[in-house]
């Protein structure tokens, strides 16, 4: 399809983006760089500061239509730039590993694109969300966009994927990409000398039993995907070799297919763990963090994606299985209808969160070429 993107202004835009790497809920400046390229397009209104550094555009068409959302993350990695690029990291031990720079230059084009493209009917709505890599952001700007009473028909995002073929479109029906949450199991008993064990209360054994048969949750109970509890990190007691513990702390990621399989997978991983808190007379304190809901694609979703990726010439391909990695995302099909695919950055691409990773600026046209067609799909825009 003949179709002219001024792609460069979007590579310039993503590699300052890239240079000026912040993390999660700090991503201040990363704001301001977009509201300062939104603002050369004149959209119609532009909220800031929304559920933490977000950012909202609105673009409204000349006769009422459907309300279109596209979503972008914001935030960086806490990973040290080990590649020397012209515009690396300025941010000590920070850099863009995830490719969200990459993410944010294609729904900013999309500005640019509409610039010279007037909406004919509906409005456009570009958000740019904080804190996605956390599991927080999403759910704050749900909260935004209410409180702002925004009502989207369709909210849309991607994310690339290495490994698979530079450019081309990948989604599928049902999950997309796994639900996940953080699990903070800790366990109190009392200190005692090293050498009189019998006059303390140690979690060590619990913490043994809770952290073995976790791992094996997912093969004792009858889930309907795949489910697993991988535990990540444990902790126990002080060094101090006269001294036995009397506190330890198990954190375990908590991760399935399904969002009814996790609802079954916090129960048995809580019994469990009362179980052994229990039996070895420990207290027992359990709390959650970085909570992302199943990314879902209706088959209504998945249809429109492929035809508007069939319309702009864009190699479209269905994937058979889901991803294991999580996205949050999945936080805004509990408010609106949404839609979310995958663009290939290159079977030779790092992988996320390497830190040999770079964003490929050659997927840019096509990720926007595929929003277009969204677009155009809505009658948005001829």
């Amino acid at each position: 399809m003949a179709l002219k993107l001024d792609v460069e202004e979007l590579v310039k835009l993503r590699h300052r983006l890239h240079a000026n790497a912040e993390v999660s809920n700090q991503e201040e400046k990363t704001a301001k760089i977009i509201v300062e390229f939104l603002k050369e397009f004149n959209p119609d209104e532009i909220w800031e500061n929304i559920g933490g550094f977000g950012v909202i555009a609105l673009f409204k068409g000349k006769e009422d239509g459907q309300n279109i959302g596209f979503r972008a993350d914001l935030d960086a990695l806490h990973i040290e730039e080990t590649i020397h690029l012209e515009y690396e990291s300025k941010t000590p031990h920070v850099s863009h590993k995830c490719g969200h720079d990459g993410h944010m230059a294609m729904v900013a084009g999309i500005a640019s694109y509409l610039k010279k493209n007037l909406l004919n009917r509906g409005n456009v709505y570009l958000i740019f969300q904080p804190a996605e890599e956390t599991g927080e952001g999403a759910e704050r700007i749900n909260k935004g966009l209410k409180e702002l009473d925004i009502h989207l028909d369709y909210l849309f995002g991607l994310h690339n994927l290495p490994d698979y073929p530079k450019g081309e479109i990948f989604t599928k029906t049902g999950t997309f990409a796994a639900a996940s949450r953080g699990m903070v199991i800790k366990l109190f008993g009392k200190t005692s000398h090293a050498a009189e064990p019998e006059y303390g209360i140690s979690p060590v054994i619990a913490m043994a039993k809770i952290t073995t048969e976790m791992t094996q949750i997912h093969r004792t109970v009858n889930f309907s995907d795949l489910t697993l509890a991988t535990v990540i990190h444990s902790e126990l007691g002080e060094i101090a070799f006269g001294t036995s513990p009397g506190y330890g702390e198990v954190r375990i990621t908590l991760r399935s297919m399904k969002d009814e399989d996790m609802s079954v997978l916090i129960d048995e991983a809580e019994s469990l763990a009362h179980k052994y808190c229990e039996v070895e007379g420990l207290g027992c304190e359990i709390s959650y963090t970085e909570v992302f809901p199943s990314t879902v694609n209706t088959e209504e979703a998945f249809e429109i994606m492929q035809k508007s990726a069939t319309s702009m010439d864009v190699k479209f391909k269905q994937l058979q299985t889901p991803f294991k990695w999580s996205e949050d995302f999945g936080q805004y099909k509990l408010q609106y209808k949404t839609g979310f695919f995958g663009i290939g950055s290159g079977e030779d691409c790092a992988h996320l969160h390497d830190e040999f990773y770079d964003f490929p600026d050659e997927i840019i046209e096509p990720g926007l070429k595929m929003y277009i067609g969204l677009m155009k799909n809505f009658e948005l825009v001829e």
